[in-house]
């Protein structure tokens, strides 16, 4: 008796430990999607999965319980690729005056006396984010990895000393998210004690070493970064040439531990770059190959394997145990800033009241994957995340993480918005084009002082240079007031016969000046209340002696503007924006314009809403200028109606029910069905007409209702729709809109 347990304690003793160890090489490392399945096909088992960057992602997945097929089908998702297309450039959300378009900042960037920029990589994370916590929801933060299914590490370095950082413990999210930073690129991750990570491959993008000393006896690597690349490739972007040189740094210590693997696997992956996500299926076959190639080496190793201990074939189409983990229930919240330097203003947990007692199902992580977006943009963050913790037999807490650089006082950024399609009521025409591209600087503190000096140079429909002076009065994180002195220099269009959208436009040649004095009062975050005094100069080009009144006129008007906007978002599910505008002024006679409008949304399920909107208008202004009517077929277009149904009086109602469907290309999708109802004026100025006189509605009024459907996207460019719309009065149109 005494023999076999000495036996059987000796025959445990020499019982050989398996390592995988998974290299860094951002796309090229989905290849190891490949290695997982021809090491289950064999029954080799794994004791240890050692990974860095992205191996370090495919092999955490693994670790936690995912099956090979479902990281297959994890990796072959346009979710992954839409990871790495978000800019942390990109401006956030501000509320314009009432009734004028918000653009879509394409770019950013905001530069003091410290530098130019005010984050520390060109790609935001919050996608990246969005996905490590959604895949890791049912894990708590205080984890040991060696309770994963199977034991699990991962490498990071310190951004400021270079020091190795061994993830053993701890979030699993916040250990992926740091090994993956790669430097400039994305931006170094807190680590809750102060330090920063970035990639764990300028240290050790191939730990086989670390594998050994942590006493496996058994290693099997797999390294994607050894094949060369077409220099025609590598010097097509920054991105690619600045993956390149990280790559050429990492693999000087990764070829030095090659001889310490027992097996080791080297993909040919000839012109695919580090961020080549879209080429998944192509990646995982050049993985596929390379596996095929070592069959022989399999076999070997699987037959020493099998003489200490039993191999474990896997079924291919395995369901994985991560999934069968029961959602944990949120408990309670918490909001947890993490940024380097923290800022005084950020939501509170009651912005999550709603999140309380609720599975963290998909449905949940979907409703709160949109709020945190929506935060994000509001509060000027540059993540807004969220991890549980705590998780004890079903509940846990939901930590929600804020994340903000230090602010730039001064920025630049470039803007867009517009609109083209068909239509059968495009004046005089069927086709137009309607778009308004802008750049605008801000340098703050102008020679130390509390002075700002604001420049916009716009293109569309006219040629826009304004120069600003800006001073503030008082200023809270949450509220500011500030005197703006502007000057505006404006040529191109500003009569209808001259608009970009009708098909008989005449020469553009119309020239403006402007001096404007306003206060501008922002408060709460979601309010502007903007009032002042202006003057308009305007000269119109008289190519047919057409125009009475005169053609040189000039307006002194004073006006006010206050909007409230708590939905921040094209697609928005709940909220509501308010907005009030007037001006009252003269020119031979007394003008004046009035419009108010509500917007109401109202959430009905996590991808389901209901909203209404209301819009009153009475524009008495100089009936010559564009800007003196309402767009009907503006970007929030009125079913069936062009680009340019100019109307001055305007009574309308409408309802509206959203939907987000599945994502395209990544980004989220939203199906839109509307129905309105307007009455408006006759008055066609595109006849040039003399100009009415009379309070609302003093011309002849018509009816019409219409019906349309729109299908949404959520872009890095902004937001994007495509709308078919009907009238009862037969106008149809196709619009494309960038908002």
């Amino acid at each position: 008796m005494l023999v076999v347990l000495v036996c059987s304690i000796s025959l445990f003793a020499s019982r050989p430990t398996v390592a995988l160890v998974l290299s860094g090489g951002g796309a090229r490392g989905l290849a190891h999607i490949a290695v997982l399945e021809a090491v289950e096909r064999y029954g080799i088992p794994i004791d240890m999965v050692l990974g860095t960057s992205m191996g370090a992602l495919v092999g955490s997945l693994y670790a936690a319980g995912y099956s090979p097929k479902e990281i297959r089908a994890f990796a072959e998702s346009p979710n992954l690729s839409s990871m790495f297309l978000e800019n942390t450039f990109s401006s956030s959300y501000e509320i314009t005056q009432a009734f004028e378009p918000t653009h879509s900042n394409v770019f950013s960037l905001g530069f003091d006396k410290g530098g130019v920029g005010s984050s520390p990589g060109l790609l935001g994370d919050q996608k990246v984010m969005e996905m490590l916590a959604s895949v890791f929801s049912k894990l708590p933060d205080t984890l040991d990895f060696d309770d994963l299914e199977t034991p699990f590490r991962c490498v990071g370095a310190n951004v400021v000393t270079g020091e190795k950082i061994i993830y053993e413990d701890g979030s699993l999210v916040t250990a992926v998210r740091s090994s993956i930073s790669i430097p400039i690129l994305f931006t170094p991750y807190p680590q809750g004690d102060g330090r920063y990570a970035v990639d764990g491959g300028l240290v050790d993008n191939l730990p086989i070493q670390l594998a050994k000393n942590l006493g496996y006896d058994i290693i099997i690597a797999s390294d994607v970064n050894t094949t060369d690349q077409d220099a025609e490739n590598l010097l097509g972007s920054l991105s690619s040439m600045v993956m390149q040189t990280i790559i050429l740094v990492t693999q000087i210590g990764s070829q030095s531990q090659y001889h310490l693997a027992d097996l080791l696997i080297l993909p040919s992956l000839t012109n695919i770059l580090a961020l080549d996500f879209m080429k998944c299926e192509q990646i995982i076959k050049a993985g596929e190959k390379a596996c095929e190639a070592k069959a022989e080496e399999f076999s070997e190793l699987a037959s020493r394997i099998a003489l200490s201990r039993p191999l474990v074939v896997k079924e291919k189409d395995r369901a994985g145990t991560y999934l069968f983990k029961p959602d944990p229930v949120i408990a309670n919240i918490r909001v947890v800033d993490v940024s380097l330097f923290p800022s005084t203003d950020i939501p509170q947990k009651d912005h999550f009241s709603e999140f309380l007692g609720r599975p963290l199902d998909e449905e949940t992580k979907l409703r709160l994957n949109q709020s945190l977006a929506l935060i994000k943009k509001h509060y000027r963050l540059s993540s807004a995340t969220y991890q549980m913790a705590y998780i004890r037999e079903g509940i846990g807490d939901l930590v929600v993480f804020i994340q903000s650089f230090q602010k730039s006082e001064s920025n630049i950024s470039l803007g867009l918005s517009g609109s083209t399609g068909l239509s059968n009521n495009t004046p005089n025409g069927n086709l137009w084009l309607s778009y308004d591209a802008r750049v605008q600087a801000r340098i703050s503190n102008l020679r130390d002082s509390s002075f700002s000096l604001e420049i916009l140079a716009t293109l569309g429909q006219t040629s826009k240079l304004k120069a600003s002076v800006l001073y503030p009065f008082y200023t809270t994180p949450n509220t500011s007031l500030e005197l703006d002195f502007s000057l505006t220099y404006e040529g191109g269009g500003f009569t209808p016969l001259n608009s970009m959208v009708n098909g008989e436009r005449v020469v553009a040649l119309d020239k403006g000046f402007r001096v404007d004095l306003n206060m501008d009062y922002k408060f709460l975050n979601y309010g502007r209340l903007d009032f002042g005094g202006l003057v308009d100069l305007v000269s119109l080009y008289d190519a047919d002696d057409m125009w009475d009144p005169p053609l040189f006129f000039a307006v002194p008007s004073l006006y006010a503007s206050l909007v409230w906007d708590t939905q921040l978002s094209t697609f928005a599910s709940s909220g509501v924006r308010g907005e009030f505008w007037t001006r009252i002024g003269r020119t031979e006679r007394p003008v004046f314009g009035l419009q108010a409008a509500w917007r109401q949304r109202f959430s009905l399920s996590n991808r389901g809403s209901f909203g209404y909107d209301i819009h009153l208008a009475m524009m008495r202004m100089p009936y010559t200028l564009l800007s003196s009517y309402v767009d009907l077929g503006a970007l929030s277009a009125f079913p069936g109606y062009s680009a340019g149904s100019l109307k001055r009086d305007i009574a309308l109602a409408g309802i509206l029910y959203q939907h987000r469907i599945e994502d395209f290309l990544g980004f989220n999708s939203f199906l839109q069905v509307s129905a309105k109802v307007v009455v408006t004026d006759t008055f066609d100025l595109y006849e040039a007409l003399p100009y009415p006189l009379g309070f609302w509605f003093s011309s002849p009024t018509e009816v019409d209702a219409g019906l349309s459907m729109g299908l949404g996207l959520q872009t890095p460019l902004g937001d994007i729709i495509v709308r078919l719309g009907a009238s009862v009065l037969g106008q149809v149109s196709l619009a494309i809109e960038i908002l």
